[in-house]
């Protein structure tokens, strides 16, 4: 077998035997790749890939914009994250999970390869007979060639002879139906945010509906968690609060560096036109505070102020429905606003309650701009213009 490795869009060759297809030097080349992108805790991990020389050639195929290798390693990450005390919880062993993981998408070929081929063209079949024998009912939505992977998984694995239970989960990782107990215990495992959890119980319940065991559940919930990653591009945010997830898009998008077109609004549930009033508003006395206090008190009054503003600035549209103003710290002491009010009366307004609040909760008065009309890093510049003009200029000799 002749083994061409790719990265970064560039085939990596030996450089001492260019030619060479020895077992061990492929064994190389391919390390070079993977530990570009692998946290090195995993390597033992990775060593098990080369037990299993089927999964060589995922190294070539990419689905869905994904290299099908690095999705079999980035789920073996997730694996490993699992504590103990969860998987104990479940009756999974933890060799077990990840023997599933490995061999879950063994049977990828070029048919999912979609640099040639267009998704939409998948077709509604017959389901397989050795799928039927693992739960599958003949309503299920079975598809090819997106799921004919699961067929040549199963004839895969036979050959290296693994459990019911891994076997099971090959088979089913597309159709289980997910739980609420075990997607519970997987979130708590991985500190999933709420967000995701709701992405993944309301998922294409039409197609996760058959009956399996937890085992097979769990190999479901991390392949999703990589197809999530994809859709809205959160990886760093995938173990931390929705609110995390809006802290980091406000900074994104005063610096004009997110569009609104980026992902994160549709897991965030909020719509943005590109032109919204920007209220910056800036902590007063907040560097003799810095000077004088722990940095967890710091950390800790950041938190607090973050969380009184949010409580404030929530709005009612005509029909009575909940819209979400964006709240974000983009400095050290600068706290930001998105709003579409484009009134500056009421923005005034706005502005007058949220310092009522954060002075009754922390004792702090802010400096505060805004910016109405123009596009969101322009108002932001202009919010933050207006808040400077309100600093109070110290003379020379004055303390």
């Amino acid at each position: 077998m002749q083994l061409k490795l790719m990265y970064q869009g560039k085939e990596v060759k030996c450089e001492e035997h260019p030619e060479c297809q020895e077992k061990f030097c492929r064994r190389e080349l391919l390390m070079k790749v993977i530990l570009s992108f692998v946290r090195p805790r995993i390597v033992p991990i990775i060593n098990r890939i080369f037990e299993i020389q089927e999964l060589f050639q995922l190294a070539d195929i990419v689905s869905q914009g994904e290299n099908q290798l690095r999705h079999v390693i980035r789920i073996c990450e997730y694996a490993e994250r699992m504590r103990d005390k969860e998987l104990h919880e479940l009756g999974i062993n933890r060799d077990t999970l990840l023997t599933a993981v490995l061999f879950h998408d063994v049977g990828k070929g070029p048919e999912v390869d979609d640099r040639n081929w267009d998704a939409g063209e998948g077709k509604p079949v017959k389901v397989p007979a050795l799928l039927a024998r693992y739960g599958l009912p003949s309503w299920a939505d079975y598809r090819e060639p997106q799921h004919y992977h699961l067929v040549r998984g199963l004839q895969i694995a036979r050959t290296y002879n693994l459990s019911p239970d891994v076997m099971e989960a090959i088979a089913l990782h597309h159709h289980v139906k997910i739980t609420p107990e075990v997607l519970d215990v997987v979130s708590h495992s991985l500190g999933l945010a709420p967000a995701i959890k709701e992405d993944i119980r309301h998922f294409q319940p039409e197609q996760y509906a058959v009956r399996g065991s937890k085992l097979a559940q769990v190999v479901a919930i991390l392949d999703q968690l990589c197809a999530i990653e994809r859709k809205f591009s959160v990886t760093p945010c995938l173990w931390t609060d929705a609110t995390k997830i809006e802290d980091e898009l406000v900074k994104d998008l005063v610096i004009g560096v997110a569009l609104t077109d980026d992902p994160r609004f549709r897991l965030l549930g909020v719509e943005i036109k590109g032109d919204e009033t920007v209220i910056l508003l800036d902590l007063c006395s907040f560097g003799t505070f810095v000077r004088l206090h722990s940095e967890y008190e710091v950390q800790a009054l950041k938190r607090t102020v973050l969380n009184t503003i949010r409580s404030v600035v929530r709005a009612q549209n005509r029909e009575g429905q909940r819209q979400r103003d964006l709240v974000g710290l983009v400095g050290g002491d600068e706290f930001v606003v998105l709003t579409k009010v484009r009134d500056p009366a009421v923005v005034e307004k706005m502005i007058s309650r949220i310092c009522g609040a954060v002075k009754t909760k922390t004792g702090f008065d802010f400096r505060y701009g805004y910016g109405i009309g123009e596009k969101i890093p322009d108002n932001f510049h202009a919010a933050r213009q207006a808040a400077n003009l309100k600093k109070r200029i110290k003379f020379l000799g004055e303390k």
